[in-house]
């Protein structure tokens, strides 16, 4: 008999943490699972991408009154009768697994659950330094979450040292599974259609356009190249709430001709490929998918210190760390922008590196995790 999954998330809009959990149903052994995807609210960019195998859920169809009432409810007042009657009408299997995929709201409804499953949750950011997630539970009640777990999961080593200071006191046995790294389909997406060559050196950056990403950093970058007449270009695939503050900070700075938004890519790879170097200017990180990405396709990287970056780089061996000021990332970039040979060098150790993180190697362990072995 199959065992039965559930994964509880958000929406499917453009993020790192949706891209994960594709590539984890798209390698699923569907032939010893039956798997559950539910959607807090149906819908986002990425939903046409759950494999046919996965039965799709929605306790919302929209945000709907009803939806922003239980939000405020619990917010407010701690009551969740609301998010409780939606989830026992929707979800009326007997799951063997439950998990909630994503930290906030996916993790307060999954503790909710008073079912015999095993329950287990990923944390995908470093929430000790990046506790995003503060406002959405009432005093006590995020530890109280994660204490129903049976397992936590960990993106990164240094992200589940952040999880353990944060939640000192959490009761629930923690591991680490890096993200799956589909190597296969990221070069053949890449190929999937030609962009015309870049006409100047090139740095692209990929991420939601959010304070925690910082892409304000890129457009100070880009000025003091400009400064220092280096014919360096800047490009940032994502979009998201800052746009409009990080266009008018690109015009007040008069680097127009050097930053370049490229906005939400579904297919972002191509772009990838042609750029000259990946930068990855975080202000926190978990396990960052785009490096890896950037590795896969040979394009060296140069990332600040955060959590996952400096695993995956393992302290410049496989890519270039730097501090969070403009200084250190300033001159870091020159250095790799000047050095063609260091280029070259983190480029095919890049291509090595990423096999560590191998989606077989992957669901090996994530198949361990959820107690199938065969």
């Amino acid at each position: 008999m199959k065992k039965k999954i559930l994964f509880i998330y958000g929406q499917l809009n453009g993020g790192g943490a949706e891209r994960v959990l594709l590539d984890i149903l798209n390698n699923f052994n569907y032939k010893e699972y039956e798997v559950d995807l539910c959607q807090i609210v149906a819908g986002g960019t990425f939903v046409n991408e759950v494999p046919k195998q996965v039965n799709l859920i929605s306790l919302w169809p929209d945000y709907s009154f009803s939806y922003k009432l239980a939000i405020r409810l619990s917010y407010k007042f701690g009551c969740n009768f609301i998010f409780k009657r939606k989830l026992s009408q929707k979800l009326t299997k007997q799951y063997d697994i439950e998990i909630s995929f994503l930290e906030g709201f996916p993790l307060k409804l999954h503790a909710m659950m008073n079912t015999k499953a095993k329950k287990i949750s990923w944390v995908h950011c470093d929430l000790f330094k990046f506790h995003y997630t503060k406002n959405q539970f009432r005093r006590g009640e995020e530890l109280a979450a994660y204490n129903k777990m049976d397992k936590i999961v960990c993106v990164a080593e240094d992200t589940k040292k952040a999880f353990e200071k944060r939640f000192p006191t959490c009761t629930a046995e923690k591991v680490v599974i890096y993200n799956p790294i589909d190597k296969g389909k990221i070069i053949k997406m890449s190929n999937e259609y030609s962009l015309p060559k870049n006409d100047k050196f090139t740095i692209i950056t990929s991420g939601r356009l959010t304070i925690q990403k910082k892409m304000d950093r890129v457009i100070r970058l880009a000025k003091r190249f400009k400064d220092e007449n280096l014919d360096v270009h800047f490009q940032i695939l994502g979009d998201g709430e800052l746009k409009e503050d990080l266009l008018a900070l690109r015009a007040q700075l008069n680097v127009e001709d050097r930053v370049e938004f490229l906005g939400f890519q579904r297919n972002p790879f191509p772009y990838v490929k042609r750029a000259d170097m990946m930068f990855c200017c975080s202000g926190y990180e978990g396990f960052c998918l785009v490096i890896c990405e950037a590795m896969c396709l040979g394009i060296p990287v140069i990332s600040t210190k955060t959590s996952g970056p400096i695993e995956i780089l393992e302290n410049n061996k496989y890519g270039l760390l730097v501090e969070h000021d403009d200084d250190s990332m300033f001159q870091g970039l020159k250095y790799m922008y000047l050095n063609s040979e260091l280029r070259k060098k983190y480029a095919e150790l890049g291509r090595l590196r990423c096999d560590r993180f191998d989606v077989k190697f992957t669901m090996k362990q994530i198949e361990l995790l959820y107690g199938y072995d065969k």
